[in-house]
């Protein structure tokens, strides 16, 4: 037992911070996060829709030529794909008319610089959900690699009756180094965070390398309409504004996931971030509140135990609890690697974590100077 008299006021309001924002972070993995590791997918239906994938592309000649061979293959009974090029300068609108021919379901949108669009892919994005057959749409990326030849299945069997919505889960492909490492954990806990909010009936975002939704509601809602001047917004705002827990579904499955192509390099991830982050203020209060607290009260946490274990004040108690909070973490973002991937970032994520918590306060507050306009 702690004998509070042998403490100053300052060690006491010290030790309460701790103890406050340590039970934070316990309460999210063990009420929030778990939600992850015990998922269960929806069986596969006899009767699965028609779907159209939608792809907007710029400057990926490359990728197309793998990724779109790759789709045809996919085990599904009727799927169109649409590839919108965005004004592309490199060879991608031969290889989209090359493939034009080569497949009755393949049809592409070109658009040039001239024409008046709206911010980032938005407007690309539209034009290819107007071109769409189908009822059901599901979005991917020029540089995703899909998991299986089921991914389409997977994602399409989360629509159930009421369901109009589904937020599939988009990993990073492993390479070497400390800056491909971060990538991948940052993706991996948003993608935990985000798809645990939707289990627990707050969704709030989810990401265009893989999501599905009704075209209806793409256009009943008004499209993104609400924030065409945003370079980014096409999946999170959206999904933020039209998403409940009546409406949307998670697809976690090992064979649902895109596998998509990391910045290699520090100049563009942090670009990339910022774009991210130019999104989350436009989030509602209620979500804002949830995604701001877990940040807080870790480095609440953090900076409360160096100054007790510094100033050798409750030490022991102190450890137990950062050893438990951190045997949580590993145990929970383990069980949930074994649907999302990255194992290895599970097992890093104490050391990672810290490196993500400290990146993500100079990124956002980088924006506040310069905020990025393109999304290529």
């Amino acid at each position: 037992m702690l004998d509070w008299g042998t403490f100053s006021l300052l060690e006491q309001i010290l030790l309460i911070a701790f103890g406050v924002s340590s039970l934070l972070q316990l309460l999210y993995f063990l009420t929030l996060f778990i939600r992850i590791p015990f998922h269960k997918s929806a069986p596969i239906p006899s009767n699965l829709p028609p779907v159209s994938v939608i792809i907007c592309a710029r400057n990926e000649e490359r990728n197309l030529r793998e990724l779109i061979p790759l789709l045809m293959e996919q085990n599904y009974p009727q799927f169109e794909i649409i590839v919108v090029n965005d004004a592309s300068w490199d060879g991608t609108k031969e290889t989209l008319d090359a493939f034009s021919v080569s497949y009755s379901n393949f049809h592409t949108i070109h658009l040039d610089e001239e024409k008046q669009r709206m911010t980032g892919k938005k407007f690309a994005l539209t034009l290819g959900l107007k071109a769409a057959k189908n009822e059901f749409v599901l979005m991917t990326d020029a540089d995703c690699r899909h998991s299986s030849r089921n991914w389409i299945t997977s994602m399409m069997a989360e629509f159930s009756v009421g369901r109009s919505i589904v937020l599939g889960y988009s990993p990073y492909r492993k390479s070497k180094g400390l800056l491909n490492a971060l990538i991948r954990f940052d993706a991996f806990q948003i993608g935990v965070m985000y798809l645990s909010m939707a289990k627990a009936g707050r969704p709030y975002m989810g990401v265009g390398r893989n999501l599905s939704y009704r075209k209806k509601l793409f256009f009943d809602h008004g499209g993104f309409r609400s924030h065409y001047h945003l370079a980014s917004g096409d999946d999170d705002l959206f999904i933020n504004q039209v998403a409940n827990k009546h409406n949307t579904a998670t697809c976690i499955h090992p064979d649902a996931l895109a596998h998509s192509e990391a910045k290699s390099s520090w100049k563009d991830w942090w670009y990339q971030k910022k774009r991210h982050f130019t999104t989350a203020p436009h989030y509602n209060f209620g979500h804002k509140l949830i995604l701001g607290l877990f940040p807080l009260s870790w480095m609440v946490m953090a900076a409360t135990a160096i100054t007790l274990l510094a100033i050798n004040k409750a030490w022991m108690l102190v450890t137990a609890i950062l050893i438990v909070r951190y045997l949580v973490q590993i145990t929970i973002f383990k069980g949930s690697s074994k649907l999302m991937g990255n194992a290895d970032v599970a097992w890093l994520s104490p050391f990672l974590e810290l490196g993500m918590m400290i990146a993500n306060p100079l990124i956002y507050l980088s924006n506040v100077f310069n905020k990025p306009k393109t999304w290529k």
